[in-house]
């Protein structure tokens, strides 16, 4: 390597951590097409360690005229790193700061996937399966601007990294990733800090509506449900409303191993879209609304909403999901009678008109 690239690769890991605290990973993630076989940690590591002696020497050849120039790189450097510090500025405090990506839990979140992962494994037995990752909303958007706003052309995604690393955990133990042909996806949801698993053969999914109250989707919630119909079907469901909520629009269900065009039980009404697996699927797990449209019946003194009959009002609602819809309505004075999903937009929406087509 050139002196002149060397300088560049330090400049930018310099200007990376002069703004954001950056942990061993994620600082060697952003040079992660740099080198081969290194570790996102290690490459991370190595960046740091040698821009403390690099640092170091500038102090010490009378390079830096305001040492107050390097504190925030020091901060975002971490704690590990912080023997140069308390040499120079040994009547101040460090501070410990956690990571601008991963809030410092790459580890521990590899960890737990692992462990998840490896528990499902054994008790599943011999399957071949791969690996994947689903971001919350708000990492993958700080991700994405994170790399743009800082021309990270090196840079690999948080995503890869955990699948890679938790691969290789998982191979360890004997159970090998299969990415040629797979039976199974085993999805992280960093999310939730939960695991669940996508077939790789074939499912159909259906559009429902449930014109019934207190039928919940999963017997999990309540002995009359909607799986009992399906007699321990796989079903999969993105999103849902609580069963006290009527849903009068059209919501995706996955359903494995069902082939009828139209279905009604327990007060759901379904029509099958058609076949769908692979990417079809996460597509559609991934897809949530956002924005939904309720129709609330409440008993009211107050003049509010648009009146049906005496003091019973009747609310049209607007909330990202039943949790919003819920807060926006906690300081009307009356009594809630009923309440009804009634319109929702989306990638959902977009997904679905996709696949009917």
């Amino acid at each position: 390597m050139s002196k002149n690239s060397l300088d560049n690769l330090e400049e930018k890991a310099l200007e990376l951590l002069k703004k954001y605290p950056l942990c061993d990973s994620c600082l060697g993630r952003c040079f992660a097409k740099l080198g081969y076989r290194f570790a996102n940690k290690e490459r991370g590591k190595a960046i740091k360690t040698y821009l403390v002696l690099e640092l170091d020497r500038k102090i010490k050849d009378h390079e830096l005229e305001d040492l107050n120039e390097i504190k925030e790189i020091l901060f975002n450097m971490g704690k590990e790193y912080s023997g140069i510090f308390e040499i120079y500025f040994s009547n101040e405090k460090f501070q410990e700061r956690t990571c601008y990506i991963c809030n410092s839990e790459i580890e521990e979140i590899k960890e737990d996937f692992f462990k998840k992962a490896l528990d499902f494994l054994k008790k599943r037995g011999k399957v071949k399966y791969v690996l994947g990752v689903k971001l919350s909303e708000q990492l993958s958007r700080l991700e994405n601007e994170f790399i743009f706003s800082n021309g990270l052309i090196y840079y690999e995604s948080i995503r890869n990294e955990i699948k890679r690393e938790v691969g290789k955990m998982l191979a360890k133990e004997g159970y090998e990733p299969c990415i040629e042909n797979p039976d199974i996806d085993i999805i992280y949801d960093l999310g939730t800090r939960s695991i669940y698993t996508i077939s790789k053969k074939y499912k159909t999914l259906y559009l429902y509506s449930r014109l019934s109250r207190r039928v919940p989707i999963s017997s999990w919630y309540g002995k009359d449900s909607l799986e009992e119909e399906f007699n321990g079907k796989e079903i999969l469901v993105p999103f849902t409303e609580p069963s006290e909520v009527r849903i009068l629009d059209e919501y995706p269900l996955i359903i494995s191993d069902e082939d009828r065009e139209e279905i009604e039980a327990n007060g759901y009404f379904m029509r099958k879209i058609g076949k769908i697996a692979g990417r079809e699927i996460s597509a559609i797990m991934t897809a949530k609304p956002e924005k939904r449209i309720y129709s609330v019946l409440i008993y009211s003194k107050e003049e509010i909403g648009e009146r049906v009959l005496g003091n019973i009002r009747l609310l049209t609602v607007e909330a990202r999901n039943f949790k919003e819809l819920k807060e926006k309505l906690k300081d009307i004075k009356g009594e809630i009678i009923s309440m009804d999903l009634i319109e929702s937009e989306g990638k959902h929406k977009i997904l679905e008109n996709k696949l009917t087509l």
